[in-house]
């Protein structure tokens, strides 16, 4: 509306007037109470802002008091007001402006719905394809504008980006709005007609996949970690993901990238870079581009006779044109839930891969195929080489249930082991036979001969179970190891360590206390545990350390419980039958 000018004078004024009722007390904003006579400019103003207000238009009422006298003059028979208002030159408020007013910005809702869509049943490799091209639901698509919908459409015929191609993510809508979101997850991506040319570097093309991929995926799946690999090229062993996302210390989803000019094969290299540690997980998910060139991947569990993981492809993005960039995004939302799905079922391993882990002066990292430590403090050199020479000892006493040195750089403090195994403990009887047998094997031989070998901090941190033999497990961590004539370990903790490692010339008495304890630890997780077993274990930790058996003995007796609970176990089996 337009409003003209206009005279309150005692009531009378013209028809266009705004009427105000005052009633003998006003209760201000600040709610305190005036009685009329008290009114002052101010209190008129205020109320009259309150009804100008709920018209939508701008105006600023002026307001003076009179005063009226009786016939004789001498006293003012009523005061009264003058209140004209200044002309407001508004246009009116049209139906977009009231649109406009009305659209709800609901950006954290449409994220928390993408976020928390029911989790499913991990589909079939054969069904991935249609599955990660599944539009999405009407419920779930994210609103957004007729102008901002226009926008993101494409006549280029080199590029065309149709009505029919946004559909498949977006919904227009006049009342709702998830710019917000879109602008800090969406529109770059689909926008983005700067792709770096054919004969760009790898470098130049790590922007574009992160907007496409990366990001869309930190939003969605909050709760993970991306890592990109910053020291390629540079370590004695490569085998790190150029991209990994990590989600509860595993990595259900990983990236290869390469120039469109490169001769490497990123396929491949999923493969040889991966040790399948992911049971009973049907495959995990990855990319491998060339250049704008991006395909998606499952990672399968390697077949049997072969040693690499199989890697299947799913779908191709070219990231070349706008209708595909949106096609990839609508996969990216919808992959974001297999790879939700998926992490409960590989399980929470204690040490996340890819990522550094600081103990005792050293940084440990779970990579692709194996460990790699990193010594950080001084003497690196003489620590490494310290290493170096044990596992030359251990390889000639032929020990088994270990792991074992691939290879090390005395420059950077820096040793790759492998195999890369599960840091698990056991979860029943079965599996607790088969970890101390394995322990006790290693170290009959370990303590054997003439140059004995104390491992001195066997505990159930430094015990991997076999990816490919679930029923071997092997004895990591042997920068505490010692020979004869020994030191006191003073760093070492008393709760989980004997009390003869923080003496001189100790001997194999330490590993085998340390066995009991294990015994004793997993006690306390593993229901219904033979009795036969938990006496065996308090054996081991015999306060008096000529009282605990030696590593052969222990072994023999350990192996004399497991055949006698069998034979017990079978003949309860037959009685029953």
């Amino acid at each position: 509306m337009i409003a003209s000018v206009n005279c309150l004078i005692l009531g009378e004024a013209s028809d266009n007037n705004f009427n105000v009722v005052v009633g003998e007390v006003y209760t201000n904003d600040d709610k305190i109470d005036v009685v009329f006579d008290q009114f002052i400019v101010s209190n008129f103003k205020e109320l009259l802002f309150h009804e100008i207000k709920d018209l939508g238009v701008k105006m600023e009422p002026e307001i003076e008091f009179k005063e009226y006298f009786d016939n004789d003059k001498k006293k003012p028979k009523r005061r009264c007001l003058h209140i004209f208002i200044v002309p407001a030159i508004v246009a009116p408020t049209t139906d977009l402006e009231r649109k406009r007013r009305a659209v709800q910005d609901v950006g954290g809702e449409v994220l928390r719905r993408l976020i928390k869509r029911p989790r499913l049943t991990i589909p079939e490799i054969g069904s991935l394809s249609e599955f990660l091209d599944r539009e999405l639901p009407e419920d779930i698509k994210i609103p957004i504008s007729q102008n901002e919908i226009d926008m993101l459409q494409s006549k280029n015929v080199t590029d065309l980006c149709s009505l029919d191609d946004l559909r498949v993510l977006f919904r227009v809508s006049d009342t709702e709005s998830a710019t917000d979101f879109c602008i800090r997850a969406i529109f770059t991506p689909i926008l983005n007609d700067k792709i770096p040319p054919d004969d760009g570097t790898e470098n130049s093309f790590i922007g574009l996949w992160d907007t496409c991929i990366r990001n869309l995926l930190e939003h969605l799946i909050p709760d993970g970690i991306s890592i990109r690999n910053s020291s390629k090229f540079t370590s004695t062993r490569d085998d790190r993901p150029d991209y990994g996302l990590i989600l509860n210390n595993v990595c259900p989803f990983r990236g290869e990238g390469k120039s469109s000019t490169s001769t490497e094969d990123p396929k491949s290299e999923l493969g040889r870079k991966l040790v399948w540690t992911y049971d009973p997980a049907p495959y995990v998910l990855g990319y491998y581009t060339h250049g704008p060139q991006v395909t998606l991947v499952a990672i399968c569990r390697p077949v049997e006779g072969y040693a690499l993981p199989d890697v299947v492809d799913i779908v191709q993005s070219n990231l070349k044109f706008r209708s595909e960039r949106v096609r990839h995004l609508l996969r990216i939302i919808n992959l974001s839930c297999i790879i939700n799905a998926l992490q409960p079922v590989i399980g929470r391993r204690g040490i996340p891969e890819f990522r550094s882990v600081y103990r005792n002066g050293r940084m440990i990292e779970i990579r692709g195929t194996g460990v790699k430590k990193t010594y950080l403090f001084e003497n690196i050199q003489t620590r490494v080489q310290k290493l170096v020479n044990l596992y030359e000892k251990l390889v000639r006493k032929e020990v088994p249930n270990i792991d074992h040195l691939d290879c090390y750089n005395k420059e950077s403090g820096s040793v790759h082991l492998s195999p890369k195994g599960l840091q698990v403990v056991p979860s029943n009887q079965q599996e607790l036979f088969e970890a101390i047998t394995c322990v006790l094997e290693a170290i009959v031989v370990l303590h054997d001969g003439n140059d004995p070998i104390y491992h001195r901090d066997i505990r159930w941190d430094n015990i991997i179970r076999r990816y490919d033999d679930p029923s071997k497990w092997f004895l990591i961590d042997w920068d505490d190891a010692t020979e004869y004539p020994s030191r006191p370990a003073m760093h070492l903790t008393t709760e989980e360590h004997a009390p003869e490692v923080f003496t001189r010339n100790h001997r194999d008495e330490v590993d085998i206390w340390s066995v009991g304890k294990l015994i004793k630890n997993a006690s306390t997780w593993i229901t219904n545990l033979s009795e036969k077993i938990t006496e065996f274990g308090d054996l081991l930790l015999s306060q008096d350390s000529t009282k605990r058996p030696s590593a052969k003995e222990a072994l023999k007796k350990f192996k004399k419980i497991k055949k006698f609970l069998k034979s017990k176990r079978d003949k309860i089996d037959i009685s029953q039958n």
